[in-house]
């Protein structure tokens, strides 16, 4: 019990230290790697900026892309010459000479300094106020009231065309309202289809919730095969994480935060590039599968000495249903990735220890 303790408590202290290990900021191949809470960016980027936090704000001008993660994102750099593509709750654009922005958010709001090639966004309140040279999107209430100088394709409860509303190309609306227009255009310029609202919705319930069933019974799938090819590591696991579980878990975040930076370094290379991209995908498949392979673990612990499927049956399910929760999914997904690569990274010097061990007997 007093070990069990201590592996609950190391877990949360993983939980608390969590945040502080993404908190700092990173400059790789002119590149910006920042993760903190609050995110202030607010020199000159000659290369991307990839970012995840709570509130994240680019100031100054960025020669690549912009990739992001936050509750609330702000891009006010006079010049961004790359791509936008961000998710957030709001997100906020107002820079010039943009390729292309692709970004999802509940609310988007894309200035009138804003110019770019191409807007891509999906999101439940859409407002565009800039310029660009096409229009595509999905959302709750689409307002338009910028220039496009082209097609604009739009799928939403309600578009509005505000009064600098200006279209050049084509004008697809598919939406269970007429969209309200200005002056500039008319429903002669426009080739609506109307579409029932309550069916789409149900589509959409019916396509996600099957959607959902099937990633769980992939996920149970990947369990049974992957406890039958690695059940040695599966059955030392459980115990490693009651007895070890401070290396572990250390382990797991220096190896959650350091890999993908060393791989991205291997990158300058022309030697160690192949390294660097083997290794990186590597740790993106362990991520992807990490929930799986927790709930494994998870299982093996809360249902000691029974059969060995029904505890990954329940471990995995766990673990996903858990995944699945707005507020805790993202958390859940970090937490099984950090104790997943911990235990690889464990196991894997344990395995040389006793190599060693037998070389010199």
């Amino acid at each position: 019990m007093k070990k069990k303790g201590v592996f609950i408590l190391t877990l949360l202290m993983m939980l608390l230290l969590t945040v502080n290990a993404f908190a700092d900021n990173i400059d790789s191949a002119s590149n910006y790697l920042a993760f903190n809470e609050d995110v202030n960016i607010s020199k000159e980027v000659l290369g991307d900026i990839y970012s995840a936090g709570k509130k994240i704000n680019v100031k100054d001008n960025v020669t690549g892309d912009v990739i992001a993660l936050g509750e609330s994102i702000d891009i006010t750099s006079k010049e961004l010459s790359g791509n936008i593509r961000c998710g957030a709750q709001t997100l906020n654009i107002n820079s010039k000479n943009v390729k292309n922005i692709t970004s999802f958010a509940q609310n988007i709001n894309i200035e009138k300094e804003t110019t770019a090639k191409a807007v891509y966004v999906s999101g439940e309140n859409i407002n565009f106020k800039g310029t660009c040279q096409g229009f595509y999107a999905t959302g709750n209430t689409i307002i338009i009231n910028g220039k496009v100088d082209g097609d604009v394709n739009v799928t939403c409860d309600e578009l509005i065309i505000a009064d600098n509303g200006e279209i050049t190309g084509n004008i697809k609306v598919y939406s269970p309202k007429e969209p309200i227009v200005n002056s500039n255009v008319t429903m002669d310029d426009i080739q609506y289809t109307k579409i029932e609202n309550s069916t789409n919705e149900n589509k959409l319930k019916a396509f996600l919730g099957l959607g959902t069933i099937l990633s769980i019974l992939g996920s149970l799938i990947f369990g049974i095969v992957l406890y039958s090819i690695f059940k040695k590591f599966f059955i030392k696991s459980d115990d490693l994480l009651v007895k070890e579980p401070l290396p572990i878990v250390l382990g797991g975040i220096a190896s959650f935060i350091l890999v993908p930076i060393a791989s991205l370094l291997l990158f300058l290379t022309i030697i160690a590039l192949p390294i660097g991209v083997i290794s990186l995908i590597m740790y993106f498949i362990v991520i992807y599968l990490s929930p799986v392979i927790m709930g494994i673990v998870l299982g093996r612990l809360i249902l000691k000495n029974k059969n060995p499927y029904l505890q990954l049956l329940v471990g995995i399910l766990i673990v996903r249903l858990l995944s699945l929760l707005p507020m805790i999914g993202g958390f859940v997904w970090v937490v099984s990735g950090m104790i997943t690569q911990g235990l690889i990274a464990y196991s894997f010097c344990q395995s040389i220890k006793y190599k060693e061990k037998r070389i010199e007997t």
